[in-house]
């Protein structure tokens, strides 16, 4: 069974960036938003195991990445959260991981962040293979 995953992040370059990371080591992108109410809508229609949260995602009607993370975790605790930090802000990314957030990825996707965010998921989602591991046939 794939690991299904919601992206939510404001910039279409970073979704695409995420998009190919997770599918190469064996994710199911379920859906994809720029904004945070679509978020959290496309959250609760899709169930992903994991949703990858842009912590400057589009504030409309009020929502933004804090109320979207807050949502999910209250209705949803066992999914997990990955936040995209853009403007490597650490302070905010500390935020959301003491508040249960599996980790923050800075949005350059270096190969340094990208093996940090594989190292995590993988923990939880062992099916998944990291891109370069020889059990990906990569």
């Amino acid at each position: 069974m794939a690991v299904r995953v919601l992206i939510a992040d404001g910039s279409r370059t970073a979704r695409d960036i995420l998009r190919q990371h997770l599918e190469i080591g064996g994710c199911q992108v379920v859906a994809e938003t720029e904004t945070a109410q679509q978020a959290i809508d496309l959250f609760r229609t899709t169930q992903p195991h994991v949703v990858m949260l842009d912590i400057g995602l589009k504030s409309i009607d009020g929502q933004s990445a804090l109320s979207v993370f807050r949502t999910i975790r209250r209705e949803s605790p066992e999914t997990s959260i990955v936040m995209v930090n853009a403007a490597r802000r650490p302070d905010d990314a500390r935020v959301f991981v003491r508040a249960g957030a599996l980790d923050c990825v800075v949005a350059s996707f270096n190969s340094y962040s990208v093996a940090l965010m594989w190292r995590r998921l993988s923990e939880i989602y062992p099916e998944l293979r990291r891109p370069n591991d020889p059990r990906s046939g990569s």
